[in-house]
């Protein structure tokens, strides 16, 4: 026969696991990626649905191209929608800095760093969303020019890819939340984008 402590030891078990076992759906949390299908958006669609309907801009130059190609992975994994009812436009600057220095001042470290300026627009040409996303990642020099076009066309990949990551990030927030957002301001001695898309590079 059990003891009175016994039952109350297992009355108290089941009432947490009860608690554990109740939805989180009272608490305002809801998945952005878990399953998609179930997460409607402002405009009453689905965020996959409505992310396949984006269409991505050419972005000039090879850096811009790999953006470009890493975007369309994530948004149009099947291809460009034929009748898109957003576009994102997408400006890509590029610096290159020394970030380690040997004592005669040579870089032996580059920092890489990839800003993107980027608008979402309607099918009515109207901008609903503008933001900026920075990257910075590096490679190490060897004075070997071939190792080192090498390392740092491994540095842009890298760096598009996740550049790619955050923008897609921001873009399913923003159609989940139906709430413009507004562009981050650049950091205090960030040179101004270039005024067509492009990279620019500094010793």
């Amino acid at each position: 026969m059990w003891s009175r402590r016994e039952i109350l030891q297992s009355v108290l078990l089941a009432g947490a696991a009860a608690a554990m076992a109740a939805p989180l759906g009272g608490c305002g949390f809801r998945p952005l990626y878990g399953n998609a299908s179930t997460v409607s958006t402002s405009s009453g669609g689905k965020v996959d649905q409505q992310m396949a309907g984006v269409r991505i801009e050419a972005i000039s130059n090879r850096e811009g191209q790999q953006l470009h190609n890493a975007l369309r992975d994530r948004f149009n994994p099947l291809g460009q929608p034929a009748d898109s009812a957003y576009t994102l436009n997408v400006n890509l600057a590029i610096r290159t800095y020394g970030a380690l220095s040997k004592r005669d001042l040579s870089a032996t470290r580059r920092n890489v760093e990839l800003n993107a300026f980027y608008s979402l627009r309607d099918n009515a040409d109207k901008v609903i969303m503008t933001d900026r996303s920075v990257i910075t990642t590096g490679y190490d020099e060897f004075d070997d020019p071939l190792n080192d076009i090498a390392a740092y066309e491994d540095t842009i990949r890298r760096g598009t890819l996740q550049l790619a990551e955050q923008i897609r990030t921001r873009v399913a927030v923003f159609m989940t939340a139906g709430t413009p957002t507004p562009i981050t301001p650049p950091p205090p001695g960030t040179p101004p984008p270039p005024e067509a898309p492009g990279s620019w590079v500094t010793p």
